[in-house]
């Protein structure tokens, strides 16, 4: 039995339908799930909190190794227009305490930041009490509150700390031969 062939005018009619269908059941996989955009997230090799009129950027331990000094890198930024003090109290370690100018911005590892007239002595840890790679705990205070921050530790290597690596000299074949043979040819 042979089926009759599809009118112009209902093929049109049933390709808008699939269309539609698939708009629809597109655009409700948007109105189930989160924008990308919308998510927060640190967009660097550390973490950030805030406390008060200060936020927290960047947070990262540098150390050589458990049971070693590490050092803090980041920054604090003061929103607020009054200057404000932070303690900083690592898992373990003792705390310490920078002042942070109204408007301004300190670096925790010492070095000028922007437009900050008074940097703050680069922030040590006597002795780290988890390994590179893992995660520290370290609490952040002010009269505003206490917020605990998960702090990534990181290994004393390029590009936050001083570490440098150093490999033996490229041997520099000395005679014609020497090049054919290093080359394979």
């Amino acid at each position: 039995m042979m089926r009759p062939a599809t009118s112009p005018r209902r093929a049109r009619a049933l390709a808008s339908a699939g269309a539609l269908g698939a708009a629809v059941l597109l655009s409700s996989c948007m109105s189930l799930s989160q924008q990308t955009t919308e998510l927060k997230y640190d967009a660097a090799d550390g973490v950030s909190a805030t406390v008060g009129d200060l936020q927290v950027s960047d947070l990262l331990v540098v150390t050589s190794g458990k049971g070693t000094v590490g050092s803090l890198h980041g920054m604090v930024t003061n929103n607020g227009e009054a200057p404000a003090q932070l303690s900083i109290q690592p898992q373990g370690g003792k705390a310490g305490t920078i002042s942070v100018p109204g408007l301004s911005a300190v670096r925790l590892d010492g070095q000028p930041s922007g437009n900050s007239t008074a940097p703050s002595a680069p922030l040590k840890i006597a002795s780290v009490t988890t390994a590179p790679g893992a995660m520290l705990t370290i609490s952040f205070k002010t009269p505003a509150g206490t917020t605990a921050v998960q702090t990534p530790v990181l290994l004393d290597q390029h590009p936050y700390g001083t570490a440098t690596v150093t490999h033996a000299p490229d041997e520099q074949p000395t005679e014609q031969g020497d090049v054919a043979e290093a080359g394979g040819h």
